[in-house]
């Protein structure tokens, strides 16, 4: 498996896959749609975007390759950067690098990255195994009543003998048009429940808690803009202690701005929703992190466990957070 089967295999569980130094491959879901004019019932789809400007350090794809691919950590980041510095390459010699699965991408007039999806991509799991659907009305035949011929008194017609029909009764109403109504109806539901209900996060599988380490988790990869020194940092196990966040009147309630010395965040999630965000921070106040906020960075919504000044007393802190509220948890440095 490589790195490009990798994103395509994520993207169906989530909504944003992070390629450290690269970008971040966003996937928008659209709900399902019902033309009322031509009875047409479209399957629930998704588009694919890509940021450029998310490139800092995210876990998610190099578990992706430890797990299914049997890498060391060092041997998937070896892989990511391989394929990324392939990919800066080939577009700095004005080529342009095919994504198979996802789109392509080149380099511009102003030397920047433009992604251009495949127009089949469709990364919608809800959408799996349907097709666009065309109702057709139903019509019933009526049978034409027929006249008994004259019989003589006290002799039955043979349709009234064999149990037909007289011509004295009344053919059926046509009721196509109220099943017609109920699937209408049927179907606004369900567009409502596809495009308006909450999105509850669910946790990410996660490796054990004691094979996590702190290199694991803040260890950069090729970008040195994306680098935290970590020769300097000198953790004694008799003394280490959790340094207290920059700022802790913060709300998990609504989008937050973080303190102006705030140099380094311990973030949880990242959403494209801002409400699926404010739900993942609700839970870990309720569960006990009084630090937890939501800020935004670009059309993303961060989930943050807590904010330092330093990416050193981050790296202090991220354990404790690991093992009490997210084993998924990572650290942005600003």
């Amino acid at each position: 498996m490589n790195v490009i089967q990798a994103i395509i295999a994520l993207l169906y569980d989530h909504d944003t896959v992070i390629v450290p130094a690269l970008g971040a491959f966003v996937r928008h879901d659209e709900g399902a749609q019902v033309n009322v004019i031509t009875n047409e019932f479209q399957k629930p789809t998704s588009t694919l975007s890509f940021d450029p400007e998310q490139r800092e350090e995210n876990p998610l794809i190099i578990e992706y390759l430890m797990l299914h691919e049997g890498l060391s950590d060092e041997e998937a980041r070896q892989q990511i950067a391989t394929f990324v510095a392939e990919c800066y390459a080939k577009m700095r010699e004005g080529e342009t690098v095919t994504l198979e699965g996802l789109g392509t991408l080149a380099f511009n007039s102003l030397q920047e990255p433009v992604f251009e999806p495949e127009a089949s991509t469709d990364f919608n799991a809800d959408a799996f195994g349907l097709d666009d659907l065309e109702v057709q009305p139903v019509f019933s035949a009526t049978p034409t009543p027929t006249t008994p011929a004259p019989t003589s008194p006290g002799e039955r017609p043979a349709e009234l003998a064999r149990g037909g029909l007289g011509p004295q009764e009344k053919p059926r109403r046509k009721t196509w048009w109220i099943w017609l109504l109920l699937v209408l109806v049927a179907a606004a539901v369900a567009l409502w429940y596809f495009m308006f209900r909450p999105i509850k996060p669910e946790p990410p599988v996660q490796k054990p808690l004691d094979s996590i380490t702190m290199t694991d988790t803040v260890k950069p990869i090729t970008d040195d803009t994306l680098a935290v020194p970590t020769d300097s940092l000198a953790i004694e196990n008799d003394t280490v202690s959790h340094n207290e966040p920059v700022n802790e009147t913060v709300s998990p309630t609504e989008v937050v701005k973080p303190a102006a010395e705030s140099k380094a965040f311990i973030v949880g999630g990242c959403f494209s929703v801002e409400q699926n965000a404010l739900n993942m921070a609700m839970e870990a106040y309720e569960q006990g992190c009084k630090e937890a906020f939501v800020m935004k960075r670009g059309t993303k919504f961060f989930v943050c466990y807590g904010q330092y000044p330093s990416a050193t007393e981050a790296k202090v802190a991220l354990p404790v957070i690991l093992e009490k509220y997210n084993q998924k948890a990572w650290i942005l440095v600003k």
